[in-house]
């Protein structure tokens, strides 16, 4: 696991100085996110034990309007303390409620490896989650995003997943 933090940590470092901070208001931008994976109670039958660390980095695109509604899409990729990874594709749609805090419902797909962490049934996973961020004065936003990733029955197998992460959006 030391490799993959490492390998991470050092993506995240770069990125963060090598691209200036952006208002991120258009919900355009990068996002460094570190949190808890699997939050959730394990069942008995599995070894894994505890939340391990999550760690990523997503980017996300202007957003396009369907109709009158703005639809962003965000592709990234995420990793644990357990050697799991999972790259994905999601859609989101920020409700501003105000001119500092937006809420918002993503929903995407994802390729998941489980390294020595969680079966979670097979590579294809479904993510779908619940941002609150907040708006900073010197541009980008902070926010809490809890999300679900699990196959949706499309295999035997299907414990899912729960993951509560801070993001910095830049």
């Amino acid at each position: 696991m030391m490799k993959l933090t490492g390998l991470v940590l050092s993506l995240l470092l770069a990125v963060i100085f090598a691209v200036p901070a952006a208002a991120a208001d258009d919900g355009q931008g990068f996002v460094l996110s570190v949190g808890a994976y699997n939050t959730d109670d394990l069942s008995d039958d599995t070894d894994v034990e505890g939340s391990p660390i999550e760690v990523g980095l997503e980017y996300r695109f202007k957003p396009f309007h369907l109709g009158k509604v703005p639809i962003g899409i965000a592709l990234g990729a995420s990793g644990n303390e357990d050697n799991s990874y999972w790259a994905y594709f999601s859609f989101r749609y920020d409700w501003k409620v105000n001119e500092r805090f937006t809420i918002t419902p993503q929903t995407g797909a994802s390729y998941y490896e489980e390294g020595d962490g969680r079966d979670l049934g097979g590579p294809l996973e479904f993510r779908s989650g619940l941002e609150f961020s907040f708006r900073l004065k010197q541009g980008g936003r902070i926010g809490l995003l809890f999300y679900h990733l699990s196959n949706a029955d499309i295999y035997d197998e299907n414990p899912g997943s729960n993951s509560l992460v801070l993001n910095w959006a830049f």
